[in-house]
């Protein structure tokens, strides 16, 4: 499976367009998981998802290439307003490619009548969030993890600052929990390929679902 920072797509017929560096190898291995790996290309939009996503689109989505993208799914964090996340998505692939997704979770077949898009964005149970808010709720659901996550839910409390909230308390969550669990490299991608992660949660159900449909 391709990691996209090399910008080197092979004809695999599945593109994800993804937030950043840890995401792609979390979604790496989710994909693998899906029984996709050679299948996909995943770029990664170098944190910048919004601002990056109608340029990088335009790069990689040429008619030509499209002849042999059978599914090309876009995944943003929800951050605080999963509506907003969901219309820059939307927003940008038409610009780009004249591809019009009309809700999230859902497939369009786009001009070429062939290739389908669509747009996931990723939260937690409340629709905020990130894709570390699922990694975390479905860590912490796990048999023999409630100690740690105790430890860890009271450490957040400890550095949150009295006058304002932590702008993503789920990825300082990971990062801590990650800290003891897998010592090497407290990222969620690193995570993620250690198997730290349980990708049969139902907090992962929906994400699989979509994936599964490319």
């Amino acid at each position: 499976m391709s990691e996209s920072s090399k910008r080197k797509w092979k004809g695999e017929p599945l593109v994800l367009f993804v937030e950043g560096y840890s995401d792609l190898t979390f979604y790496i291995e989710l994909m693998e998981e899906l029984g996709k790996d050679g299948q996909t290309f995943i770029q990664d939009l170098g944190g910048n998802g919004r601002a990056m996503l109608e340029k990088e689109a335009f790069l990689l989505l040429k008619p030509d290439n499209l002849q042999a993208i059978r599914a090309v799914a876009v995944l943003l964090d929800a951050d605080d307003d999963d509506a907003a996340a969901f219309r820059s998505a939307q927003a940008a692939l038409k610009a780009a490619l004249r591809v019009d997704v009309l809700q999230p979770k859902t497939w369009v077949v786009g001009p070429d009548g062939k290739t389908k898009f669509g747009i996931f964005i990723v939260g937690g149970p409340d629709g905020c969030g990130e894709v570390e808010s699922l990694a975390w709720d479905a860590w912490r659901s796990q048999a023999g993890n409630s100690q740690l996550s105790d430890t860890v839910e009271g450490f957040v409390k400890d550095v949150t600052p009295h006058d304002k909230p932590l702008a993503k308390p789920d990825k300082v969550r990971i990062g801590a929990m990650l800290s003891v669990r897998h010592t090497d490299d407290p990222r969620l991608g690193s995570g993620a390929r250690a198997g730290v992660f349980d990708f049969a949660s139902p907090a992962f159900a929906d994400l699989r679902k979509f994936l599964g449909e490319m």
